[in-house]
């Protein structure tokens, strides 16, 4: 761990520049350009309100706030972590000319990856909040431990690109089959119903064990249910020792297998 942040604070510079080209990168050619990067995930919002809301009959509220401010809470932040999940765990390959040509560290390529995707994340959230305050929703002072959640996804999700992106480098199958894994996790971790409802204990503790599901939990205790995360210590523990786990095995993958990933790309 002390190495991996030695690595991104001695490069610091540039993986605060490469995440900017890479978000630049991400609408040069298109007429509308940043607008597209919101586009997608208000079509996706929209699209989960109108199935669930008014086909599904899901409910019209959940709390003191409507359902598709409380359904918004949890989509935005998956919209981040579905691409960690997903593009993240492929990082090496992606960048192929930072792996072979440049001597540039491995572990910054997920961080500055990682980060150009926090700052789409970070605007979308800003403007969800926006739009709630105009149309007359007011967050409590609960909203100061978003920063924190903001913090841990981060750290979590570099950490899971660390782990999986050798792995991605040096077999397609592993790669494939990671990809697979957005679909499951995205309908196992509560963000289009409450996991509240769930009567099951041991159902209920298995879904814990999905980080996408703390996450998701996180955003909504912040910003609709007035909850603190320690208020919930069952869920804070098993993220802990799931994000402990994580670093652990990024660290054993990374170690034994950084310096084969240049020869096999």
């Amino acid at each position: 761990m002390l190495s991996f942040f030695r690595g991104c604070w001695e490069w610091k510079s540039q993986v605060f520049h490469l995440a900017k080209i890479d978000l630049v990168k991400t609408c040069r050619g298109a007429v509308l350009g940043w607008i597209w990067l919101f586009v997608r995930p208000a079509t996706y919002v929209f699209v989960f309100w109108l199935a669930l809301a008014l086909g599904l009959k899901a409910g019209s509220t959940v709390g003191d706030y409507p359902y598709i401010v409380w359904l918004t809470a949890g989509l935005i932040p998956w919209f981040f972590m579905q691409e960690l999940i997903s593009t993240g765990s492929d990082v090496y390959r992606r960048y192929t000319y930072l792996v072979n040509k440049i001597k540039f560290p491995l572990v910054a390529i997920s961080a500055f990856y990682a980060l150009s995707k926090l700052y789409i994340y970070l605007m979308s959230m800003g403007i969800f909040m926006l739009g709630c305050i105009i149309f007359g929703y007011h967050f409590s002072i609960y909203l100061i431990q978003l920063p924190f959640v903001f913090a841990l996804m981060y750290g979590l999700f570099v950490a899971w690109s660390v782990m999986t992106s050798p792995l991605s480098a040096i077999s397609k199958d592993f790669g494939n089959l990671i990809k697979t894994l957005s679909t499951p996790l995205f309908w196992l971790s509560g963000i289009i119903f409450n996991l509240g409802t769930i009567h099951h204990e041991w159902v209920h503790t298995v879904m814990c064990f999905n980080p996408v599901s703390f996450f998701v939990e996180a955003h909504r205790y912040a910003m609709c249910d007035n909850m603190w995360l320690w208020e919930n210590p069952k869920m804070l523990l098993i993220f802990l020792v799931v994000f402990l786990a994580t670093i652990i095995v990024a660290r054993i993958v990374f170690r034994r297998l950084n310096t084969e990933v240049a020869d096999v790309l």
